[in-house]
C-alpha cells in the first residue's frame, strides 16, 4: 500500500513539474517562437537601436500594430541573451503565426545628456520577410544594426546552426529545435507615418 501511494504521490508531482514549465514546446504549441540575434557595427554601438518587425494581414500588408501583429528585439536589454564567443545579443519571443516583414529599424543616440531619434522606414516596397507557423521555433541568424549617416538600418549578417544551438542551450527557452530561417525579400507597401502623437518615431 505504501509503494502505491508513493507511486501516485511521484506522479502528482511530476505532473505539477510538467505544468510549471513554461518553455516553448516545438510541434505543439498554437503560436509560434522566433530567435533573433542582433550586433552592434564597430562605428557606431552608442546607439539604442529598435527593430520593427511586423505581421502581414491577408491582403499583404502591414497588419494594424498591436501587440499581437508585431516583434521588437532591441539592443541593450536586459532579457537579451549573450553567449560567450558570439557576437551581440539574442531576443526572443512567442508571436502570432504568420508572415512577418521588417517595417522600421529606430534608433535613440544620447550625446550631451541629450537624446536624438533617428527613423530608419524601409521604404520599399522590397524588404525582408519571413514566415512562421503555428508551433514553429525559428532562428533568423545575427543581423548588423549600423548607421548609414543619419539613417539606422539593419543587414542580415550570418545564419549558423552552431550560434543557434549555443544560445538555445543558453535560454533553454523552448522543448524541441529551433530551426533556421532565412529572411526573403517581399513587397510590402509603406507609407510612413508617426507611431502615435506623442512619438518622433516613424513606421509604415
Amino acid at each position: 500500500m505504501r509503494l502505491i501511494f508513493a507511486l501516485a504521490a511521484m506522479l502528482a508531482l511530476a505532473q505539477c513539474a510538467s505544468s510549471e514549465d513554461k518553455r516553448f514546446r516545438v510541434g505543439e504549441a498554437p503560436r509560434a517562437f522566433v530567435v533573433i540575434g542582433i550586433a552592434e557595427a564597430s562605428r557606431n554601438t552608442q546607439p539604442e537601436y529598435t527593430m520593427l518587425w511586423r505581421r502581414l494581414d491577408e491582403q499583404g500588408n502591414f497588419a494594424a500594430f498591436d501587440d499581437n501583429s508585431i516583434f521588437q528585439p532591441r539592443t541593450h536589454m536586459r532579457s537579451s541573451v549573450r553567449v560567450r564567443g558570439v557576437p551581440g545579443e539574442f531576443a526572443m519571443a512567442e508571436v502570432e503565426p504568420g508572415i512577418y516583414a521588417l517595417d522600421s529599424v529606430f534608433a535613440i543616440i544620447e550625446e550631451r545628456r541629450v537624446n536624438y531619434s533617428a527613423n530608419g522606414v524601409v521604404l520599399g516596397p522590397e524588404r525582408p520577410s519571413f514566415e512562421v507557423r503555428p508551433g514553429e521555433a525559428v532562428y533568423l541568424g545575427i543581423w548588423q544594426l549600423d548607421l548609414d549617416d543619419i539613417t539606422p538600418v539593419g543587414r542580415p549578417w550570418r545564419i549558423e546552426q552552431a550560434d543557434a544551438d549555443a544560445v538555445m542551450r543558453r535560454a533553454n527557452a523552448t522543448v524541441g529545435a529551433v530551426a533556421l530561417r532565412r529572411t526573403h525579400d517581399r513587397a510590402v507597401p509603406c507609407a510612413p507615418h508617426r507611431l502615435n502623437t506623442r512619438s518622433l518615431r516613424e513606421i509604415c
